[in-house]
């Protein structure tokens, strides 16, 4: 499988409406809201046209029958504290079957590799509700580790405040992980 990562665009935007407004996707999200055509340009116009996010679309590169790809899902950096040198990472989740453990292992890897290397910070951080094993297991898997417990800080989609991780790597390590694989 090859996984690559490219910049997102506003034309993306029916693909990212389609996604966000599915009720697989939504039920991993803080904000539960349904966004809207509009709702996403604003959006794209306010964070990242301007920087502030650092959003791409993860594509699949099929090569059975040629060489195609088609977009999966997107992930992104954001929140950077030019201070302290870190940023959040976050996945945006897809229900396309292609949007599975392996492709999203490889694409928060290249997410964290431009976090890293390309933008240069010390420190990335997500935020994972506690009990979705699935998405813990990704981050354990791509080399963060549990920073937090936050006590009942969200709801989820069944109107219940539950339990979330921060999760966190450093450079050092990151950079430690890559020169073992």
């Amino acid at each position: 499988m090859k996984i690559y990562l490219r910049p997102i665009t506003l034309d993306d935007g029916a693909m990212i409406v389609k996604w966000r407004n599915s009720s697989d996707v939504s039920s991993h999200c803080f904000d539960k809201k349904p966004i809207t055509m509009k709702s996403n340009e604003a959006f794209y116009k306010a964070y990242v046209e301007t920087g502030k996010y650092k959003q791409f679309i993860v594509e699949r590169i099929e090569e059975s029958f040629g060489v195609s790809s088609y977009s999966i899902a997107t992930v992104y950096l954001k929140d950077f504290d030019k201070v302290n040198n870190r940023c959040e990472l976050c996945i945006f989740t897809s229900d396309d079957q292609e949007w599975n453990t392996e492709s999203q292992s490889i694409a928060v890897r290249l997410l964290l590799e431009k976090a890293f290397v390309e933008y240069g910070v010390h420190k990335v951080y997500t935020f994972v509700f506690a009990d979705n094993k699935d998405e813990v297991g990704l981050m354990y898997n791509a080399g963060l580790s549990k920073e937090a417990v936050l006590i009942k800080e969200a709801l989820n989609s069944a109107g219940d405040y539950v339990d979330v991780l921060r999760m966190s790597i450093m450079a050092e390590d990151y950079k430690k992980e890559e020169k073992h694989e």
